[in-house]
């Protein structure tokens, strides 16, 4: 399948009504909604947000909004960009119920259409596997920095333990992908990476100071979050943020 088939199937995938209320109930109201996981993800989040003058952010394949909320708690001026109508429509009607104030665009994250040199930070989390050219997608983002600006990948690295594995698998009720969307996603080259290998992508855009952040808290927090909700199905992969800065102005 070229490029554009590819995302058109996604993208019918992720304007399904059922999928976009599985991704509110899963992270808005499930992980982010239990309160030492939320705390938990603010401090890391804080962490890998710490620089100066990070002011203006913009996160891809937001979703539902669930990481630009934070940046938005945080008081920058923040963006989030998908290209699902309907995954920006929950995203608006709960920054609204929390009082944030949020733009949301639809578009590629792929290509966005957003001014060179005009973010102080990009984010993104579980966005890249979904992509038929993350490394393109990677190397507009990094344009978008300014010299300085800070990118912020959040991920996660499936588990290979099989009850791990059982727990960790929560299908949105009510939809069941057809065989042309499991076909398009086995032709996805980032379906399964990890950071070490994302650490590589990153370096070859031209990030320096690539780090990773402690998710010792966020680990913690679903440890709890399990013991005390174990019919909920906590994430049973391994969490990661790397961050990478924008240092030359000829990316």
């Amino acid at each position: 399948m070229q490029p554009d088939q590819l995302k058109a199937i996604f993208r019918q995938g992720w304007m399904n009504s059922h999928v976009v209320d599985h991704r509110v109930q899963r992270f808005i109201k499930g992980e982010f909604g239990f309160e030492p996981s939320r705390n938990a993800w603010k401090k890391v989040l804080a962490e890998a947000a710490s620089g100066e003058n990070i002011h203006r952010a913009v996160d891809m394949g937001t979703g539902p909004g669930t990481i630009a909320q934070f940046w938005a708690e945080m008081g920058m001026e923040t963006t989030g960009v998908d290209f699902s109508a309907t995954m920006l429509d929950a995203a608006k009607t709960v920054a609204a119920q929390q009082k944030l104030d949020i733009s949301f665009m639809e578009a590629d994250v792929e290509a966005p259409p957003l001014p060179t040199g005009s973010f102080d930070l990009v984010s993104s989390r579980a966005v890249l596997f979904t992509l038929p050219h993350p490394g393109y997608a990677l190397a507009r983002w990094a344009q978008l920095l300014r010299p300085g600006g800070l990118m912020v990948l959040i991920g996660e690295i499936s588990p290979t333990d099989p009850e791990k594995q059982k727990r960790a698998y929560r299908p949105a009720e009510g939809w069941q992908p057809d065989a042309e969307y499991r076909e398009a996603m086995k032709q996805l080259p980032f379906r399964e990476h990890t950071d070490q290998m994302l650490r590589v992508v990153m370096e070859a855009v031209g990030l320096k100071d690539i780090r990773s952040i402690s998710m010792d808290a966020v680990m913690s927090s679903r440890w709890e979050h399990e013991k005390q909700e174990p019919a909920y199905g906590v994430l049973q992969g391994t969490p990661y943020i790397l961050v990478g800065q924008r240092a030359d102005e000829k990316l």
